[in-house]
Parts: structure tokens; sequence; C-alpha cells
């Protein structure tokens, strides 16, 4: 399902850029229309919201698809929760505390 809305950078000077977007929910993979930046150097975060205003967050180093939690082994018999790219080509992963 593909759902409407917008893509927010957040940059270092506090210069948000925000443009409109579409989020595949089956895939997490977010489509965002492009736009020239300027004068931003330090990119903070970046997240997808959907028309009811819910936020998710955009892996910041494939910037592509949405972050989920997820509960994977620790150590020991432990069970860490996690923020893991959807994107079945990128390792990134957070542990959330």
């Amino acid at each position: 399902m593909i759902i409407k809305g917008t893509f927010t950078s957040i940059w270092d000077d506090d210069n948000d850029i925000t443009t409109p977007a579409e989020l595949n929910t089956k895939t997490g993979e977010v489509t965002a229309e492009s736009v020239e930046a300027h004068d931003v150097e330090i990119l903070n975060k970046e997240y997808f919201t959907n028309e009811k205003g819910e936020e998710f967050e955009v892996c910041p180093e494939c910037h592509e698809y949405i972050l989920h939690t997820c509960m994977e082994p620790g150590i020991g018999h432990n069970l860490d929760e996690v923020k893991r790219c959807k994107n079945p080509d990128c390792d990134y992963v957070r542990n959330v505390k």
C-alpha cells in the first residue's frame, strides 16, 4: 500500500526541508520529490510524516527506507530492542535505550 505524506530533513543550521513524498508500507521505501538544498552541511535527522501526522524515522545510512523496531538476540539469553532499516541491502541497526 502506498500512503502520501511529506519527507523532512533537519540540518545542523536549523534549516528544515520538507517535500511531498510517498511511503510503501509493504517495503518501507520512501520516495520523495528532489529539491536543491542550499547552505546546508550536516544532516541531523530525516523522517516521513503521513497525512494523520504520524512520523516514521528514515534510515540515516541509506536515506531511502524507514526504520522499524524489532527484538534481536543480545548477550546471553537476553533480547535487545533495536531500530533496523527496512532496506534489505542496508545493514543499519541502532540499539533503543
